[in-house]
């Protein structure tokens, strides 16, 4: 089982994976962001902000939870957020725990600090808080830096040594623990996958494989359709439906139960933790949590495109 944490880092390694495996072939372009799209009968026009417009045959919005695409064509993100009230952040530290394959968590009343290894010289910490009303704007790192700072300044543990790396993480992630709702994934020529449509909060640990299955599933639907997309978008919406309603399902419970609000089920939460080692039925006592996600991860049957 994945930590919801190691969620972004799989992101990032499977992008990396396919620009290398797609480079050739793909055009691939940096340092530039759509402002506007305007959908014509035989395509879409996308507007640039450095380059000039283009028109496209489709456009599929495979931009996270704070979609371009998505707020363009279907309107502003505050329709589709549902919102945990918590807030997260994953940085890169250095391994100086030692830890091999191993997490550790040190909580306290809605706070959770998790440390776990991704390879033997590099580890990831990750910071869940109540999230205040007034956030940082999303692009001013600084801020946002300051504001989880903040919130763990008396976190005890290892807390500030592992706040101390947060400024040289090269890979500083921030943001609300939130879902994205839409009854429908696609409009006209434009169609969204992964969080962009179907955003489960990153601390679900479900979001790389939901977005892998929601690509692989509206990729085959246009090939089966012989790129016919009334027909291909109306397919991926119907095969998809029922995966995505399990595992958004899922990820609220993750996320919701995931931080102890108060001292009392922080204690009982930990207590737990602490004697499930210990139980010569441990593996009975978690099949209650493996289940719902086995169940989630497996409500879709993938056609062979």
């Amino acid at each position: 089982m994945r930590s919801p944490g190691d969620d972004e880092v799989l992101r990032g390694d499977l992008a990396r994976i396919l620009f290398d495996a797609t480079k050739s072939g793909i055009e691939y372009r940096f340092g530039d962001s759509i402002t506007g799209l305007v959908e014509h009968s035989d395509g879409v026009e996308v507007r640039f902000r450095n380059a000039a417009p283009r028109v496209f045959d489709l456009v599929i919005g495979a931009d996270g939870m704070h979609s371009t695409v998505r707020r363009s064509v279907f309107g502003p993100e505050e329709r589709f957020a549902r919102h945990t009230g918590m807030a997260a952040c994953v940085i890169s530290v250095p391994n100086y725990l030692d830890l091999d394959h191993w997490e550790l968590l040190h909580a306290t009343p809605g706070h959770v600090v998790q440390v776990y290894s991704t390879q033997q010289s590099a580890a990831k910490a990750q910071f869940i808080f109540p999230a205040p009303e007034q956030l940082p704007d999303r692009r001013d790192i600084a801020a946002q830096q300051r504001l989880v700072a903040e919130a763990f300044a008396d976190g005890g543990w290892e807390v500030a040594n592992l706040l101390r790396a947060m400024p040289d993480s090269p890979d500083f992630y921030f943001d609300t623990v939130s879902q994205i709702h839409l009854e429908r994934w696609s409009r006209g020529r434009v169609a969204l996958v992964g969080d962009a449509a179907y955003c489960p909060s990153p601390l679900s640990g479900q979001g790389t494989s939901m977005a892998l299955v929601g690509a692989y599933v509206l990729a085959g639907e246009l090939r089966a359709a012989a790129g016919d997309h009334h027909v291909a978008f109306a397919a991926y919406q119907d095969r998809l439906r029922d995966y995505i309603d399990a595992n958004l399902t899922l990820g609220w419970n993750n996320a919701t139960q995931m931080v102890a609000g108060d001292a009392k089920a922080l204690r009982m939460q930990t207590t737990m933790l602490k004697m499930l080692r210990y139980l010569p039925w441990k593996g009975l006592a978690m099949r209650p949590i493996i289940k719902p996600i086995e169940k989630a991860a497996n409500a879709i049957r993938l056609r062979t495109y």
